[in-house]
């Protein structure tokens, strides 16, 4: 909390230890690569190896979006747009896009309710004897 009372007083962001604006190479790094994300098509991010997390990370969304709006509708383009623009400002601020981990997250769950479900069983049966 000090440190950000002391750069606001110096006239510097909080932010900006976060992001690395201290680092001019990493920034504009992080702005060619934004800059090469807004320009390439998906398929093109899906094969770029620092754009790929992004890349799947839009395509989980997307997926998302056309669920639960359709496809082709007005408000799921919106929101798609949208959506790459929040992607591409986290990329711009230095920010981590991580693949989405869907399938480890139900395997768990699933996992998980199979091991209730078989305590649940065995407390049954000894119960029963």
């Amino acid at each position: 909390m000090a440190d950000e009372r002391t750069e606001r007083a110096e006239g510097g962001r909080p932010s900006d230890r976060s992001t690395g604006g201290r680092d001019p190479v990493r920034q504009e790094r992080d702005r060619q690569v934004t800059q090469d994300f807004r320009q390439m098509t998906q398929a093109e991010r899906l094969q770029d190896k620092k754009t790929n997390p992004a890349a799947k990370q839009i395509a989980a969304i997307d997926a998302t979006i056309d669920q639960k709006y359709g496809r082709a509708t007005p408000e799921a383009a919106r929101m798609k747009a949208a959506a790459r623009e929040a992607v591409a400002q986290t990329l711009e601020r230095g920010g981590e896009v991580r693949a989405p981990r869907v399938r480890e997250v139900e395997q768990r769950r699933d996992e998980t309710r199979d091991q209730h479900r078989a305590a649940a069983e065995k407390t049954t049966k000894d119960l029963e004897r």
